[in-house]
């Protein structure tokens, strides 16, 4: 009973800290209402959440053991909390400057969200605590952006208003972050002693440890797992798309509302059901994906291919059209094409790692992504100071890239495939 307590205090944390019902029209909000230039917001402000994200997410990666998960599941909501401070009372560039610094933050600290679950219940509810604890985030944000989409639909409120709804929200947050169960480093080190093959009473064995015994064994097995990943040429395949496609997935959904807002103010009405179909379609689709009884290992590279593919022609047709309508469903396609390739990278990684790396994994490749993104900000926007349409020719091209250099991993595979065959 204590734990099914604990899983639905931290699926309420997790859909009450999506609820954000102002990131469909935070663009609209800085355009319109703060008379923020297009050139000002992607040159001087969003690319502050990359740089933000990069540097805090391996120190949140470590701190989150180290101080027992809480406490950063509490920073987190106090980051999401000050963020929609300043969006409420906040009017100045600076204002916006230090919100997105503020935003990675809370962005890098989420791993504490997953992890802090997995300490709290048996091995054997793993499966079902990651399903909901991942649900709750989509509920939340698909009930934030299906408001914000009623609301600014019908012309019931502000944006202003969704922002103070956000951060009634976010309040919440932080309360629901400081009610939830501490983790002690003893049931924290027991959970880690669990993964091992010891023998006697692990309580025992617990008992005589001390809490540098718990970090020594963190440390330890951050270097064990380190080396174990990356010794498999598979993983690292995947390891090195997963880094690629979220390097530039990131950068889609971070500058997509700048593209929307190049159209007339009236036709931009409805981010927020868009926003919110995202989940919506994702979830079918990945549930689909996971049914699919394919041998990933061998048809892996063509997927990625032909999904490179299409989302590279997905965002050049974005980049031309002067239409809402195929803006807005480009840009679902594109979030659903992600989703799907994603899923099946994860289903293939699951086959050849162990359930306990996948947080390490997760973790190095978003760094990666990461510092790639970095790269293409500083690059596209912040050396060649680019409009917002001939970036996203730029970041279709990257996807082409991406597919032509898995491509030519298919062909030797396929060819040395058919030479075996012939020679047999």
């Amino acid at each position: 009973m204590e734990q099914w307590k604990v899983m639905v205090l931290i699926c309420l944390y997790g859909a009450v800290k999506e609820f954000r019902p102002t990131e469909p029209y935070m663009y609209e909000y800085q355009h319109t209402v703060l008379n923020m230039s297009e050139h000002t917001l992607n040159s001087q402000v969003y690319p502050i959440w990359t740089y933000s994200y990069l540097i805090t997410l391996i120190p949140a990666f470590l701190l989150t053991d180290v101080f027992l998960y809480k406490p950063l599941l509490v920073f987190e909501a106090f980051s999401y909390f000050l963020c929609w401070i300043i969006f409420v009372f906040g009017k100045s560039l600076w204002s916006q400057q230090v919100l997105e610094l503020i935003y990675g933050w809370a962005t890098a600290t989420e791993i504490a969200y997953f992890a802090y679950i997995y300490v709290k219940v048996p091995k054997t509810e793993y499966k079902s605590a990651t399903a909901f604890t991942r649900a709750a985030l989509l509920v939340g944000r698909f009930l934030a952006y299906a408001l914000a989409q009623l609301l600014i639909g019908m012309n019931w409120c502000s944006y202003q208003t969704l922002n103070i709804i956000s951060l009634i929200a976010m309040t919440i947050a932080v309360f629901l972050a400081l009610i939830l169960p501490k983790v002690g480093w003893k049931e924290a080190y027991e959970k880690k002693l669990e993964t091992h093959d010891i023998q006697g009473d692990l309580k025992e064995i617990v008992d005589q440890s001390s809490y540098t015994d718990y970090l020594r064994l963190f440390f330890v097995e951050l270097r064990h797992n380190l080396l174990a990943i990356y010794r498999n040429p598979l993983i690292l395949k995947w390891s090195v798309w997963s880094a690629l496609s979220s390097c530039i997935f990131y950068q889609v959904t971070n500058y997509t509302q700048t593209l929307w807002g190049t159209l007339p103010a009236d036709e931009n009405k409805f981010n927020g059901i868009t926003e919110a179909l995202v989940p919506l379609l994702g979830i079918p689709a990945d549930l689909i994906t996971r049914q699919l009884n394919v041998n990933w290992n061998k048809w892996g590279d063509l997927l990625l291919v032909v999904g490179s593919v299409l989302q590279g022609g997905l965002l050049f047709w974005m980049s031309q059209s002067n239409h809402i309508v195929v803006l807005y469903l480009s840009y679902i396609s594109y979030r659903v094409i992600y989703q799907l390739t994603t899923t099946i990278a994860q289903s293939t990684l699951a086959f050849s790692l162990d359930s306990r790396l996948f947080g390490l994994l997760f973790g190095i490749n978003t760094f990666v992504a990461l510092a790639l993104q970095s790269v293409l900000t500083a690059v596209v926007i912040d050396w060649q100071k680019l409009e917002i349409r001939p970036q996203f020719v730029v970041y279709s091209c990257y996807h082409l890239v991406v597919a032509v250099g898995f491509g030519i991993i298919f062909a030797v595979w396929a060819s040395r495939r058919f030479f075996k065959t012939s020679t047999n």
